[in-house]
């Protein structure tokens, strides 16, 4: 199976792209920071492309170098760092904070879908990734629900071809000392890197158009 990972320059996209190359996957990497990508690139021995899949133009230059038959894109956003207390955001902070929020998580999915969504063999999957939980009433607890909206949408667009897409996001951790956890319960990490394996394969066809969070096994209440 060949598999792109975004954002592997990441730690999550990397701990991603290690988990399916370990499976017996053929994997390639993508990211904007040459550095972090080349590094992760040869120590995982995988192919990389450097690409900031935010920017259309960026994604254009890089469309030949893709995979041109993939069977599953694993989009992992990279995010962009804001100092300070969002509550004593000035107006242009609060911008810069959606703005960010917007594009990492959104944008860059939607724009790496229609830039090689056609290469996606027929049985494929998709799996786009919230990386933290994030907190009640934030710009990234609002852009979460604008992927997940996105996402079910593009359930009915692709699964005409039987490519699955689906979310995989963080969800809220466990408590130390939870019944039923080991002593050292699974990164969020491994976590998501276990689901969206599980994800890529047959036995998920039915799985399509949904949001899952992993928490260690907590049942969690999301608002």
């Amino acid at each position: 199976m060949e598999v792109l990972v975004t954002g592997g320059d990441t730690e999550l996209g990397r701990t991603v792209a290690e988990g399916f190359r370990d499976s017996g996957h053929r994997v390639v990497i993508s990211g904007a920071r040459r550095d972090d990508l080349e590094v992760a690139a040869k120590e995982l021995d995988v192919d990389a492309v450097i690409c900031d899949t935010t920017d259309p133009v960026s994604l254009a230059e890089a469309r030949s170098l893709f995979p041109q038959h993939l069977d599953t894109i694993v989009h992992v956003p990279t995010p962009r760092w804001q100092d300070g207390d969002p509550r004593t955001y000035s107006l242009a902070q609060q911008a810069t904070a959606w703005h960010n929020a917007l594009d990492t998580m959104v944008l860059s999915a939607a724009l790496t879908l229609q830039t090689i969504g056609d290469n996606l063999k027929a049985g494929g999957a998709v799996i786009n990734v919230v990386p933290e939980s994030p907190r009640d009433g934030s710009a990234q607890a609002a852009i979460k629900a604008a992927l997940s909206a996105w996402t079910a949408d593009q359930a009915t667009v692709y699964g005409t071809r039987g490519i699955t897409i689906n979310v995989v996001a963080a969800g809220r951790g466990s408590q130390p000392g939870y019944d039923g956890l080991s002593a050292t319960p699974p990164s969020t990490a491994a976590e998501i890197t276990r689901l969206a394996l599980f994800l890529s394969t047959s036995s998920a066809r039915h799985v399509t158009g949904q949001t899952l969070h992993v928490s260690a096994g907590q049942l969690a209440h999301f608002g």
